[in-house]
């Protein structure tokens, strides 16, 4: 498949065999009948002179936030994660919600540091669970209890909870 950047807000994908897949807006609404002289049905009806190649987009939090992930479960387990589509799924549901929550993602990734920096200042039932599928079913919990602290009035966690707050302003 190949992908085409019509204008600025619309990308149209070719099948291996040139038929239009899809349209791709990323704002507003699509009219098709007003694109019908715009974005051929065929590939081979496009003018390749006009339209070029999109690019892929490429997802710059995974890769990064994998390997602290890597990092931080070999250091606390003294094992090697293994790693499957199930993780791959959820680190990137985490990423994507990570980004939304903190409008970046190189804040994103600095948030998911710090969640893991902050792992031992979990609950015991979370500390045990270092599963990103887990975590990422728990992530409202887990960044409620690290941003705000124990909820059954431990002390001693101001000072952290109070540090991570501020991250995210």
């Amino acid at each position: 498949m190949k992908e085409y950047k019509i204008t600025d807000s619309i990308t149209a994908t070719y099948t291996a065999r040139g038929k239009l897949k899809k349209l791709y807006a990323k704002k507003g609404s699509l009219n098709l009948s007003e694109l019908a002289p715009v974005v051929p049905e065929n590939e081979k009806e496009l003018d390749k002179m006009r339209y070029k190649e999109a690019e892929q987009s490429k997802d710059f939090f995974f890769k990064k936030a994998q390997d602290k992930w890597f990092e931080f479960y070999s250091t606390s387990t003294g094992l090697t994660y293994r790693f499957s589509a199930k993780d791959g799924k959820a680190l990137k549901e985490i990423g994507k919600y990570l980004t939304e929550l903190t409008g970046d993602t190189d804040k994103a990734l600095a948030t998911w540091q710090i969640i893991l920096q902050r792992w031992h200042l979990l609950d015991d039932f979370y500390k045990r669970n270092k599963d990103l599928a887990f975590i990422n079913s728990q992530l409202n919990k887990i960044l409620n209890q690290l941003k705000n602290g124990q909820q059954i009035g431990k002390t001693g966690q101001s000072s952290t909870s109070d540090a991570f707050r501020r991250s995210f302003q």
